[in-house]
Protein backbone atom coordinates (compact mmCIF):
# COMPACT_ATOMS: atom_id res chain seq x y z
CA UNK A 1 0.00 0.00 0.00
CA UNK A 2 1.48 3.32 -1.08
CA UNK A 3 0.06 6.84 -0.72
CA UNK A 4 0.24 9.07 -3.79
CA UNK A 5 -0.78 12.52 -4.98
CA UNK A 6 -3.86 12.70 -7.23
CA UNK A 7 -5.29 15.28 -9.61
CA UNK A 8 -8.70 16.17 -8.23
CA UNK A 9 -10.20 16.50 -11.71
CA UNK A 10 -9.31 12.94 -12.73
CA UNK A 11 -8.98 11.08 -9.41
CA UNK A 12 -12.30 9.23 -9.42
CA UNK A 13 -12.03 8.26 -13.09
CA UNK A 14 -8.60 6.82 -12.33
CA UNK A 15 -10.00 4.93 -9.33
CA UNK A 16 -12.90 3.50 -11.35
CA UNK A 17 -10.61 2.41 -14.20
CA UNK A 18 -8.31 0.67 -11.71
CA UNK A 19 -11.11 -1.60 -10.45
CA UNK A 20 -10.33 -4.18 -13.09
CA UNK A 21 -6.58 -4.07 -12.53
CA UNK A 22 -4.30 -5.79 -10.02
CA UNK A 23 -3.41 -2.45 -8.40
CA UNK A 24 -6.35 -0.38 -7.20
CA UNK A 25 -6.28 3.41 -6.88
CA UNK A 26 -8.33 4.65 -3.92
CA UNK A 27 -9.17 8.33 -3.31
CA UNK A 28 -8.38 9.27 0.31
CA UNK A 29 -8.89 13.01 0.79
CA UNK A 30 -6.59 15.73 2.11
CA UNK A 31 -3.29 15.64 3.96
CA UNK A 32 -5.26 16.05 7.19
CA UNK A 33 -7.34 12.98 6.32
CA UNK A 34 -4.11 11.09 5.60
CA UNK A 35 -2.88 11.72 9.15
CA UNK A 36 -5.97 9.99 10.61
CA UNK A 37 -5.71 7.17 8.06
CA UNK A 38 -2.07 6.49 8.89
CA UNK A 39 -2.80 6.49 12.63
CA UNK A 40 -5.58 3.95 12.11
CA UNK A 41 -3.37 1.70 10.01
CA UNK A 42 -0.58 1.83 12.58
CA UNK A 43 -2.97 0.85 15.38
CA UNK A 44 -4.18 -2.36 13.75
CA UNK A 45 -3.70 -5.64 15.57
CA UNK A 46 -4.34 -7.88 12.55
CA UNK A 47 -2.79 -7.85 9.09
CA UNK A 48 -4.95 -7.25 6.00
CA UNK A 49 -4.58 -10.94 5.15
CA UNK A 50 -5.89 -11.93 8.61
CA UNK A 51 -8.81 -9.48 8.36
CA UNK A 52 -9.76 -10.77 4.91
CA UNK A 53 -9.63 -14.37 6.14
CA UNK A 54 -11.85 -13.49 9.12
CA UNK A 55 -14.34 -11.83 6.78
CA UNK A 56 -14.95 -15.11 4.94
CA UNK A 57 -16.43 -16.55 8.16
CA UNK A 58 -19.10 -13.82 8.32
CA UNK A 59 -22.50 -14.26 6.64
CA UNK A 60 -23.34 -10.71 5.51
CA UNK A 61 -27.06 -11.38 5.16
CA UNK A 62 -27.30 -12.69 8.72
CA UNK A 63 -25.26 -9.76 10.06
CA UNK A 64 -27.36 -7.18 8.19
CA UNK A 65 -30.62 -8.82 9.32
CA UNK A 66 -29.57 -8.95 12.97
CA UNK A 67 -28.33 -5.37 12.87
CA UNK A 68 -31.53 -4.15 11.26
CA UNK A 69 -33.74 -5.99 13.75
CA UNK A 70 -31.82 -4.37 16.60
CA UNK A 71 -32.21 -0.92 15.05
CA UNK A 72 -35.93 -1.40 14.41
CA UNK A 73 -36.41 -1.90 18.14
CA UNK A 74 -34.98 1.56 18.81
CA UNK A 75 -36.42 3.78 16.06
CA UNK A 76 -39.71 5.36 15.02
CA UNK A 77 -40.24 2.80 12.24
CA UNK A 78 -42.91 4.63 10.17
CA UNK A 79 -40.89 7.86 10.23
CA UNK A 80 -37.62 6.18 9.30
CA UNK A 81 -39.31 4.10 6.59
CA UNK A 82 -40.84 7.15 4.91
CA UNK A 83 -42.95 7.11 1.74
CA UNK A 84 -41.77 6.17 -1.74
CA UNK A 85 -42.00 9.20 -4.02
CA UNK A 86 -40.39 7.73 -7.13
CA UNK A 87 -36.85 8.01 -8.41
CA UNK A 88 -35.14 11.12 -7.06
CA UNK A 89 -33.46 13.68 -9.29
CA UNK A 90 -31.15 14.28 -6.33
CA UNK A 91 -28.28 11.81 -6.48
CA UNK A 92 -25.21 11.29 -4.34
CA UNK A 93 -21.98 12.37 -6.01
CA UNK A 94 -18.39 11.64 -5.05
CA UNK A 95 -17.19 14.08 -2.41
CA UNK A 96 -13.50 13.81 -1.54
CA UNK A 97 -12.00 15.60 -4.55
CA UNK A 98 -13.60 18.98 -3.86
CA UNK A 99 -13.78 21.38 -0.95
CA UNK A 100 -17.02 20.79 0.95
CA UNK A 101 -17.58 24.55 1.44
CA UNK A 102 -16.54 26.01 -1.93
CA UNK A 103 -16.90 23.09 -4.30
CA UNK A 104 -13.46 23.84 -5.70
CA UNK A 105 -11.04 20.99 -6.53
CA UNK A 106 -8.71 20.05 -3.67
CA UNK A 107 -5.07 20.89 -4.38
CA UNK A 108 -3.51 18.41 -1.97
CA UNK A 109 -5.66 15.38 -2.85
CA UNK A 110 -4.16 12.11 -1.63
CA UNK A 111 -4.82 8.60 -2.88
CA UNK A 112 -3.54 5.11 -2.23
CA UNK A 113 -2.28 2.38 -4.52
CA UNK A 114 -3.14 -1.08 -3.21
CA UNK A 115 -2.19 -4.35 -4.81
CA UNK A 116 -5.21 -6.62 -4.41
CA UNK A 117 -7.42 -8.67 -6.70
CA UNK A 118 -10.80 -7.51 -5.35
CA UNK A 119 -12.08 -4.11 -4.24
CA UNK A 120 -14.12 -5.62 -1.40
CA UNK A 121 -10.84 -6.33 0.39
CA UNK A 122 -9.93 -2.61 0.53
CA UNK A 123 -11.24 -1.93 4.11
CA UNK A 124 -8.76 -4.51 5.44
CA UNK A 125 -5.81 -2.49 4.15
CA UNK A 126 -7.11 0.68 5.81
CA UNK A 127 -8.08 -1.14 9.04
CA UNK A 128 -11.31 0.77 8.54
CA UNK A 129 -13.97 0.77 11.26
CA UNK A 130 -14.48 -0.42 14.80
CA UNK A 131 -15.57 2.84 16.40
CA UNK A 132 -19.06 3.87 17.60
CA UNK A 133 -21.55 2.13 15.27
CA UNK A 134 -19.06 1.68 12.43
CA UNK A 135 -18.53 -2.05 11.74
CA UNK A 136 -15.13 -3.66 12.20
CA UNK A 137 -12.87 -4.14 9.14
CA UNK A 138 -13.77 -7.81 8.65
CA UNK A 139 -17.49 -7.00 8.58
CA UNK A 140 -16.89 -4.24 6.03
CA UNK A 141 -15.09 -6.74 3.80
CA UNK A 142 -17.86 -9.33 4.10
CA UNK A 143 -20.60 -6.83 3.26
CA UNK A 144 -18.72 -5.32 0.35
CA UNK A 145 -18.05 -8.77 -1.08
CA UNK A 146 -21.82 -9.36 -1.01
CA UNK A 147 -22.55 -5.98 -2.63
CA UNK A 148 -19.81 -6.40 -5.22
CA UNK A 149 -21.41 -9.67 -6.32
CA UNK A 150 -24.98 -8.34 -6.22
CA UNK A 151 -24.58 -4.79 -7.54
CA UNK A 152 -21.11 -4.53 -9.05
CA UNK A 153 -20.23 -2.25 -6.12
CA UNK A 154 -16.55 -1.30 -6.17
CA UNK A 155 -14.96 0.81 -3.43
CA UNK A 156 -13.17 3.79 -5.00
CA UNK A 157 -12.68 6.08 -1.98
CA UNK A 158 -11.82 5.59 1.70
CA UNK A 159 -11.10 8.41 4.11
CA UNK A 160 -10.91 8.49 7.89
CA UNK A 161 -14.69 8.21 8.31
CA UNK A 162 -16.28 7.52 4.91
CA UNK A 163 -16.43 5.05 2.05
CA UNK A 164 -17.59 5.75 -1.51
CA UNK A 165 -18.22 3.25 -4.28
CA UNK A 166 -18.91 3.04 -8.01
CA UNK A 167 -21.87 0.83 -8.96
CA UNK A 168 -22.16 -0.99 -12.29
CA UNK A 169 -25.42 -2.85 -11.57
CA UNK A 170 -27.69 -0.63 -9.44
CA UNK A 171 -31.25 -1.58 -8.45
CA UNK A 172 -33.84 -0.72 -11.09
CA UNK A 173 -37.14 -1.24 -9.26
CA UNK A 174 -38.76 0.23 -6.15
CA UNK A 175 -38.78 -3.16 -4.45
CA UNK A 176 -35.08 -3.80 -5.04
CA UNK A 177 -34.10 -0.24 -4.15
CA UNK A 178 -36.01 -0.38 -0.85
CA UNK A 179 -34.47 -3.74 0.04
CA UNK A 180 -30.99 -2.35 -0.63
CA UNK A 181 -31.74 0.86 1.28
CA UNK A 182 -32.68 -1.16 4.38
CA UNK A 183 -29.39 -3.06 4.05
CA UNK A 184 -27.51 0.22 3.83
CA UNK A 185 -29.38 1.57 6.85
CA UNK A 186 -28.34 -1.51 8.83
CA UNK A 187 -24.76 -1.03 7.69
CA UNK A 188 -24.59 2.75 8.22
CA UNK A 189 -27.67 4.28 9.84
CA UNK A 190 -25.98 7.69 9.98
CA UNK A 191 -26.67 8.22 6.25
CA UNK A 192 -30.38 8.25 7.10
CA UNK A 193 -30.53 9.41 10.73
CA UNK A 194 -28.12 12.30 10.10
CA UNK A 195 -28.66 12.54 6.36
CA UNK A 196 -31.58 11.87 4.02
CA UNK A 197 -33.99 11.20 6.95
CA UNK A 198 -35.87 8.17 5.56
CA UNK A 199 -35.10 4.81 3.98
CA UNK A 200 -37.55 5.55 1.16
CA UNK A 201 -35.64 8.73 0.31
CA UNK A 202 -32.37 6.78 0.33
CA UNK A 203 -33.91 4.16 -1.97
CA UNK A 204 -35.05 6.86 -4.39
CA UNK A 205 -31.42 8.00 -4.65
CA UNK A 206 -30.04 4.47 -5.14
CA UNK A 207 -32.28 3.38 -8.01
CA UNK A 208 -30.50 3.56 -11.39
CA UNK A 209 -27.57 5.40 -9.83
CA UNK A 210 -23.87 4.60 -10.07
CA UNK A 211 -22.39 5.93 -6.83
CA UNK A 212 -22.84 5.20 -3.11
CA UNK A 213 -21.72 7.16 -0.07
CA UNK A 214 -21.34 6.10 3.57
CA UNK A 215 -20.28 8.19 6.54
CA UNK A 216 -19.99 7.26 10.22
CA UNK A 217 -20.07 9.73 13.10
Amino acid sequence: MKFINLDATTAYNKAIKSCGKDTKVIVCGTQEDLTYIEDTIESRQNSPKEIIKASTLINPNIWLTEQLNALKGEIDLPAITGTWQGESKEKQSFSLAQDIMTGEPINDLIGAKIKTDRNWKIPAYFNFGGWNQCPTPDIHCAIWKHWQQAYGAQIVAVSNDLIEAHISNPPTTEEDAMALAWQQYAYCNDIVDQGVESVAKLASMLINHDSWYFWWD
